[in-house]
């Protein structure tokens, strides 16, 4: 089988031949391959929240050498947190109870029953477990348990100990596994260089514990930002998902797999200039409708099959991505004369979000497509009868 050796697209020329490849890219991050992303249309997904339960979570802060703090955090909004156990509050920095009511709302918006549910809140490492799956009794499980979380206390936020922690025990390769993690602040002591190195090494995540593994790094507050771990976002084709917004969020992730009948836009079954559209399926993994700006983007490598124009705003109808497209050879004929004996092209479809959409939307998951280009034969024979 020849492959292109390119991470931008994906082109699966089908039949009983296909086409020779020809281009060339930069080298960009790496992606899953093809068939590493078909396998994901069977595995179920397991989602893991990595919740941060340090008391700077409700704006409170220890003193210098004042130990372990711990205070209780009460459902009374009366209730004056600068007279209780926790130190130095600070009522405008309080982000837990809005924090919970979003966790728990994103865990009733899991749709598919199979899904399996991990609660992990940390603070100097994990210091707790739930697990169910997305019934409706093991949603309401789970979320009476992020409810009922009253323990938080000062210490070290240990961040990339937590997240190696639980990927090691959690992520399987059987699985779609997806880690959300929530913190409002920078990693404690050398942390933050050991963060810095786990995420730029996620490929080797993905090389032991399965290729559809992926991260949702959710900074919830400015002492959270960190422009490096956005770089490695934005660098990661999808593996890792950076956002500040956590009001509305939005995120979605989208299918792998699509095709293109060629003869369908040659000889006048939907056109016959060789210009259409692909579909490309998403379905969400928090909110349930796109905010009314969102606009995507789709990519190809230079070939000299088919071509997408980068710049063509892609919107969403019923749950799908139309992508247009225009096919570069003008006749069924030329496709076939082009044709090796034997073998497939592999070439990825990159989309990404327009900068104009709402902050609110994100991408989670890799963003590479593959497209399949078919060739369906033509019947050898017609076979006509009449009755007599």
């Amino acid at each position: 089988m020849k492959r292109l050796s390119t991470i931008l697209s994906s082109l699966v020329l089908a039949g009983t031949m296909a086409f020779p490849a020809g281009a060339s890219l930069p080298a960009v991050p790496s992606q899953a391959t093809a068939s590493q992303q078909d396998d994901e249309a069977f595995k179920k997904e397991r989602r893991i929240f990595l919740w941060d339960v340090t008391i700077s979570m409700v704006g409170a802060t220890a003193s210098e050498g004042a130990g372990i703090v711990k205070g209780s955090k009460r459902s009374n909004p009366d209730f004056d947190y600068a007279k209780s156990n926790f130190p130095n509050y600070n009522k405008s920095k309080d982000i837990f109870d809005e924090t919970r009511d979003k966790l728990i709302k994103m865990i009733m918006q899991i749709q598919n029953e199979s899904t399996e549910i991990i609660i992990l809140p940390f603070r100097n490492g994990i210091v707790g477990e739930y697990k169910a799956v997305a019934t409706a009794d093991g949603k309401n499980q789970v979320c009476d348990y992020i409810r009922s979380w009253n323990d938080l206390k000062a210490g070290g936020t240990h961040t990339a100990t937590s997240l190696s922690n639980a990927v090691d025990k959690y992520f399987t390769p059987d699985r779609i596994n997806r880690l959300f993690l929530l913190t409002d602040g920078e990693p404690s002591d050398n942390e933050g260089s050991r963060l810095l190195s786990y995420l730029r090494n996620w490929k080797g995540v993905k090389e032991t514990r399965g290729s559809s593994s992926y991260l949702v790094y959710v900074m919830l507050t400015d002492e959270a930002y960190n422009d490096e771990i956005v770089e490695i976002g934005e660098n990661s084709g999808g593996d890792i998902t950076v956002t500040r917004d956590f009001k509305e969020p939005v995120w979605i992730t989208i299918g792998h797999d699509s095709s293109v009948h060629v003869r369908d836009f040659l000889e006048g079954k939907v056109s016959s200039n060789g210009k259409g559209t692909f579909e490309v399926p998403f379905t969400f993994i928090a909110g349930n409708a796109l905010p009314a700006n969102s606009v995507f983007h789709f990519s190809v490598e230079e070939n000299e099959f088919i071509s997408i124009d980068p710049s063509a705003a892609v919107k969403a109808s019923d749950g799908k991505l139309s992508v247009p497209f225009s096919l570069k050879k003008s006749s069924v004929e030329e496709y076939l004369s082009s044709m090796p004996a034997d073998g497939e092209v592999v070439v990825r479809a990159l989309c990404t979000k327009d900068p104009s959409s709402d902050k609110n939307l994100s991408l989670t998951g890799s963003n590479a497509v593959n497209v399949s280009l078919v060739i369906k034969a033509q019947p050898r024979a017609t076979i006509s009868w009449s009755v007599k």
